[in-house]
């Protein structure tokens, strides 16, 4: 899995709109930390760099996603 792909993904887990990330998106997260080639660093740095966005959408949907991966993640991660 490339590092764009692992952008696009948390992208459409913390989009503008006024509702909580979609499901699917934070199974796809979730799916991405048992998966051999996913870098956990870079995943943790994507989301981070959603929480300086000047949307609190953005940002509380970053802290969900967050929170979800913490919670639900591959626990060798955690």
């Amino acid at each position: 899995m490339t590092g764009s792909a692992i952008s696009k993904a948390v992208c459409k887990a913390t989009t503008h709109e006024v509702s909580g990330p979609k499901k699917k998106h934070l199974d796809y997260l979730i799916h991405c930390t048992n998966e051999m080639n996913v870098s956990i660093p870079q995943l943790a740095d994507t989301l981070f760099e959603r929480t300086a966005n000047s949307s609190w959408v953005v940002v509380f949907k970053a802290l969900i996603a967050t929170h979800h991966l913490m919670m639900y993640g591959n626990e060798s991660h955690k």
